[in-house]
């Protein structure tokens, strides 16, 4: 005899299907006019700071190059990327990723999430951790994100 139950409906367990992969660009110096200024002129300001104390330019310019270099993430496009295999980050022709088992927990915060390798950080963490920014749609951001990353611990902000 055969069953009378429809075979149409989707079983139960069954995964939800994979959000599609999400694309953006993230530029701080373009991206916010506003206030990137600023940090242009608290670099400069910087330099002029250690040469008038050091009474070397030479040291100023180097101290200028070296900030501007740390905060290289500002001053250039980074392309990001997430989809089922982890966060891809696409910067001066190089490519990371991260694989999503990498990440054993994440922390939305107001501008992004921070991903990090433990599941419980401490603050020295932060400095091993991969801060990815939102896109415009932040809402499809974090269901990605928390689709994927659905084995990891979320974080309080």
């Amino acid at each position: 005899m055969s069953s009378t139950f429809p075979s149409t409906l989707p079983r139960v367990d069954e995964d939800p299907p994979a959000p599609p992969a999400l694309e953006w660009r993230s530029w701080p110096l373009v991206d916010h006019p506003r206030w990137s200024w600023l940090v242009v002129v608290g670099i400069l300001a910087a330099g002029g700071i250690v040469a008038n104390l050091g009474d070397s330019w030479l040291l100023g310019a180097a101290t200028v190059v070296g900030l501007a270099a740390t905060l290289r993430q500002f001053f250039l496009p980074i392309n990001y990327e997430v989809d089922s295999l982890g966060v891809r980050r696409h910067a001066l022709g190089r490519r990371r990723l991260v694989p999503w088992h990498a990440v054993r927990a994440y922390q939305p915060r107001p501008t992004g999430v921070v991903l990090y390798q433990r599941p419980d950080p401490t603050t020295v963490d932060l400095l091993r951790s991969l801060f990815v920014p939102y896109p415009d749609e932040e809402d499809e951001a974090l269901i990605a994100l928390r689709h994927y990353l659905s084995h990891a611990v979320e974080l309080p902000e």
